[in-house]
């Protein structure tokens, strides 16, 4: 399916939405799978599997020196709040052990403009991110489970050409599409009543 940055920034959101995510992930999330989509790399399905993964009793993640560990993560969770407690300088490194999707967290650091970071896979660099340029390790990207972040200052060489048009795979749509439609209910008084479908002025 040949989808634009909007269509399918919006279509990742109400799947987000649909699985019954809050709006401001669904919203992180939307612009990760974008921002990965757009440089060929298979952000979809990554979004899909980790719907997927059985979610551990949240733990709050451990200080052990200069690092904070978060255990048995998923990157739709744990992985949200790793990032946000990199950029706001609580630590110096986040490790997610047991993480589901690597690319994921790459995809979610996106979101960070003006950031730079290093991702580590078994102690070597599978992606660097630096003001949205992404330099893409395949050989080093193993889906390891555990995952370091590091916030870096360095250079990127051949960064991953950004795509304008993306092509997702039509099954991976097709459960999108199937999750976005969980937030659709059917035309009735009550439902009307309690904010679905349009307003009843053209203003609104």
């Amino acid at each position: 399916m040949d989808l634009s940055f909007s269509e399918l920034k919006d279509l990742v959101f109400n799947a987000g939405l649909g699985s019954n995510l809050p709006a401001g992930v669904c919203e992180d999330l939307s612009f990760a799978v974008t921002f990965l989509e757009s440089r060929s790399l298979p952000g979809g399905i990554q979004f899909l599997n980790s719907l997927r993964c059985r979610r551990h009793t949240t733990v709050i993640p451990q200080k052990k020196g200069l690092n904070l560990i978060f255990n048995n993560a998923r990157a739709i969770f744990e992985g949200v709040s790793a990032i946000d407690f990199l950029v706001s300088e609580v630590c110096d490194r986040v490790i997610l052990k047991n993480i589901d999707s690597p690319m994921l967290l790459v995809g979610l650091a996106s979101n960070y403009s003006g950031q730079s970071f290093s991702f580590y896979n078994n102690k070597g660099i599978y992606a660097d991110l630096i003001n949205a340029e992404l330099h893409w390790k395949n050989e080093n990207y193993i889906c390891s489970k555990d995952v370091e972040i590091r916030l870096n200052n360095s250079e990127l060489d051949n960064p991953l050409a950004k795509c304008t048009r993306m092509l997702l795979d039509d099954n991976i749509f097709k459960e999108l599409t199937r999750l976005a439609s969980n937030m659709l209910v059917p035309e009735s008084e009550i439902s009307r009543a309690t904010g679905a479908g349009a307003g009843n002025i053209d203003n609104d």
